[in-house]
C-alpha cells in the first residue's frame, strides 16, 4: 500500500494542504504502507526553491515524516513527454492548431448563449492537407486528449462511495501539452503528468480534496488509454470558511508555517 503526497511550490504549506498530508500518513501508518513525497513543480513561473524549503520544513515540524526521498517532478520531464508519444501513436491524442484568439471568440459565444464553457473539438479529425496548412501559416500545436462525449466514468472511492461521470460534462477534448512548434511537445500539463507519475510510483490510494473529482474522471480515461492500473481514490471535504467557501488567504492566517510563528503547538 502507497499513498503520496504531492504539493505544488507555489506558495507556502497551506493547512489544507497539511490535514491531506495528515489524512495520507495516518492511512499509511495504520495499515503498514508507505507515505511518499512528490514535489510537483512542473509549474516553471510560479514554482520556487523557498516554497519547497518551507513544505519540506512544515511537514517535519507537524511529525509526518514521508518514505524515501522526495520526487521531483520536473527531473521526470522526458517520461511525460514519452506517453503523450504513446498516446498520439495510439490516437488517443492530437495536435490542435487553434490559435488563442480562436479559443477566446468560443468561449465569449459560449458564454453570450448561456452555455457550459467547453473545448467544441474543432481540430479533432484534420485532414493531412489541413494540418499541413496550418503548419504553413505558422500555427504552434498543443496536444489534446480525446473524450468521449458518450463516455460514463465510474469509481467507487473511499469517501464518497460509488461516483459516476459522463463524458460530455468533462469540457471537451482536454489539453495534455502546452503550445509549442508542429513537430514539438510542450510543457506537459497536470492531468497528464500526476498519471505518469503516480502511475511510475506504483501509488495504490490517492488521498486528496474533493475540488479534484472532475480531474478524477478525465484521469480514470488517461490510465485506461495509458495500459496502466488506475489507484483506489478518496476524496475528503475541503477546509471551509464561515461562508461555506473553500478556505483562502483573504480569510486570515492559512500557512502552516504562519501558524507555528503565532504560537501554535
Amino acid at each position: 500500500m502507497r499513498v503520496r503526497l504531492a504539493p505544488s511550490p507555489t506558495g507556502t504549506l497551506h493547512i489544507g494542504t497539511a490535514r491531506t498530508a495528515v489524512f495520507n500518513w495516518l492511512y499509511a501508518r495504520r495499515l503498514g504502507g508507505q507515505f511518499l513525497l512528490r514535489i510537483e513543480d512542473t509549474d516553471k513561473e510560479r514554482s520556487k526553491p523557498e516554497y519547497t524549503t518551507n513544505i519540506l520544513e512544515g511537514l517535519q515540524w507537524l511529525g509526518l515524516q514521508w518514505d524515501g526521498e522526495p520526487v521531483i517532478q520536473s527531473a521526470r520531464i522526458s517520461e511525460h513527454r514519452a506517453a503523450i508519444e504513446q498516446l498520439l501513436a495510439s490516437g488517443h491524442a492530437y495536435r490542435c492548431y487553434a490559435s488563442e484568439a480562436e479559443l477566446t471568440a468560443m468561449r465569449e459565444q459560449q458564454a453570450a448563449s448561456k452555455q457550459a464553457p467547453r473545448y467544441d473539438n474543432r481540430h479533432r479529425d484534420l485532414t493531412a492537407e489541413q494540418q499541413q496548412a496550418f503548419i504553413a501559416e505558422g500555427r504552434q500545436a498543443t496536444i489534446r486528449f480525446r473524450i468521449d462525449d458518450e463516455a460514463t466514468i465510474t469509481w467507487s472511492d473511499l469517501v464518497r462511495g460509488e461516483m459516476r461521470w459522463a463524458g460530455a460534462d468533462l469540457g471537451g477534448d482536454m489539453v495534455i501539452a502546452r503550445r509549442a512548434a508542429a513537430d514539438q511537445i510542450g510543457d506537459p500539463l497536470y492531468n497528464l503528468v500526476v498519471v505518469v507519475d503516480d502511475a511510475a510510483m506504483a501509488i495504490s490510494h490517492v488521498i486528496r480534496g474533493e475540488d479534484h473529482i472532475a480531474n478524477t474522471a478525465k484521469q480514470l480515461l488517461l490510465y485506461q488509454a495509458l495500459g496502466a492500473e488506475p489507484p483506489v481514490f478518496a476524496h475528503t471535504p475541503l477546509i471551509l470558511n464561515q461562508e461555506g467557501k473553500k478556505l483562502s488567504k483573504r480569510d486570515g492566517v492559512t500557512s502552516v508555517s504562519d501558524f507555528r510563528q503565532m504560537g501554535y503547538t
